[in-house]
């Protein structure tokens, strides 16, 4: 007889994260060690992937031991598959299969004080797992069971979970809008193909559009490839943090580190997925500006601030250039700075370590000047004209791979655009440096 703690039902990917967040959170009720708790999750989350990847569908049912003395965890994983056609070789260590069959049962075995499998073909697949409780966990009652079940259903979600479900949403509805554009180019390729066989008059004009479009097409494919790049890395790293994590027994420093690796790398891809979602905005005229009254040398300080550690890690050399009197413009603070930044990040990224950065503010009767200079690696002249269309970047960007997305200048023509002012770009050519100047209306006091 068994004192029912908890189900959870496993269809999808989702389930078997929830099934080890919940695994954990039952262990640390029982009286579990954090090491311990990790272990048994380890187990009940590998048991609940072979449920996903092999029976599509199934369940993970944690109880207790109906007992006076001394009680078990009972974990009773369930599927109703195709059945385990070689469990013998999987228990004699003999057999895994390329997608890890086998890991999560053995690990059961060596985990766990006792696991009892009964499967069949076609019938599915039942797993009794047991764990003594700790020597000083108190005795459960069906009541202080029954008290379990009602703080599991008051915990939160887990963050990072929750997290990375948020971050593959605003995924999907970024690579969405990619997709509605590419949709739009091939369909105004098609359209121009057609005007080419039937005017003869306009082939001329044509055939330059066609040979741009295909340009852009060629650009489009090269910044994919490089969204595919920056996704790949922190995707392997958190994979192989999870997997670290899920395949061995770790101490709480290595997990806490395993974590941190995690963490950055979301917020890498949240700021991939925050830099697409801001571009497709921007371009579909869905941001809204609340503009007021702002000092662009507040603006320009803060900006510098957040590029800090940036600049501080390449040792570039910074000077910054404000007047002393007020520079007034009308508009978003949030966004004028994301312009300063982008621009400030942009001289950090390709100025060699130890370069020279300058920051400055320059003033006319009716204008207020950003300007940022380097001494980098500078712009090549063919490109400048092209240097703030979307996808151009992309091609920039990959000469070096020096990282990003190299959506930011768009996305600052964009901003720049939305205030009513200018942004300019000047280079003498490679290992030149350059020079970007942003021009705003001046508010006059």
């Amino acid at each position: 007889m068994v004192l029912r703690i908890l189900t959870v039902a496993v269809k999808s990917e989702l389930d078997v994260l929830v099934s080890r967040q919940r695994a954990r959170q039952v262990t640390a009720l029982c009286g579990f060690n954090a090491h311990d708790q990790v272990r048994i999750a380890t187990v009940v989350s590998e048991l609940a992937r072979n449920i996903y990847n092999y029976a599509n569908s199934g369940k993970i049912e944690f109880a207790v031991s109906k007992a006076t003395t001394a009680q078990d965890l009972v974990i009773r994983v369930e599927d109703e598959g195709p059945g385990i056609d070689n469990l013998d070789a999987i228990l004699e260590g003999r057999y895994q299969s390329k997608t890890g069959m086998g890991l999560g049962i053995i690990g059961a075995r060596r985990l766990m004080d006792h696991v009892d499998i009964t499967t069949a073909k076609n019938v599915g697949t039942t797993l009794l797992l047991k764990r003594a409780l700790p020597a000083d966990a108190p005795i459960l009652t069906a009541t202080m069971v029954g008290s379990l079940g009602a703080q599991l259903g008051t915990l939160q979600d887990n963050v990072a979970l929750a997290e990375v479900r948020h971050q593959n949403l605003e995924l999907l509805d970024a690579m969405a809008a990619l997709k509605l554009q590419q949709e739009e180019l091939q369909a105004v390729t098609q359209q121009l193909r057609a005007t080419n066989d039937t005017v003869v008059a306009l082939n001329a004009e044509l055939q330059e559009k066609a040979a741009e479009l295909q340009k852009a097409d060629v650009r489009k494919d090269e910044f994919l490839a490089i969204l595919a790049h920056e996704l790949r890395n922190p995707l392997a790293a958190t994979g192989l943090a999870a997997s670290v994590l899920e395949a061995t027994p770790v101490s709480a420093e290595r997990a806490a580190q395993l974590g941190q690796i995690v963490s950055r790398q979301i917020g890498h891809m949240s700021r991939l997925v925050e830099d697409l979602l801001d571009v497709s905005r921007v371009t579909r005229g869905l941001v809204a500006i609340d503009k007021q009254a702002v000092d662009m040398r507040t603006i320009t300080k803060t900006a510098v601030e957040q590029l800090g550690p940036a600049i501080k890690a390449k040792s570039h050399q910074l000077v910054l250039s404000l007047p002393d009197e007020v520079c007034l413009v009308s508009g978003d603070a949030t966004r004028l700075i994301q312009v300063g930044t982008n621009l400030i990040g942009n001289a950090a990224r390709y100025t060699p370590d130890g370069g020279q950065i300058s920051v400055a503010l320059l003033t006319a009767d009716d204008t207020v000047t950003f300007q940022v200079m380097d001494n980098g690696q500078g712009i090549d002249p063919d490109l400048l004209p092209r240097l703030f269309d979307l996808y151009v970047q992309a091609e920039r960007s990959s000469e070096g791979r020096i990282g990003g997305l190299g959506i930011g200048l768009t996305l600052v023509k964009s901003i720049v655009e939305l205030h009513g002012g200018t942004v300019t770009a000047m280079s003498n050519g490679k290992g030149l440096g350059s020079t970007f100047a942003v021009t705003y209306p001046r508010l006059n006091t």
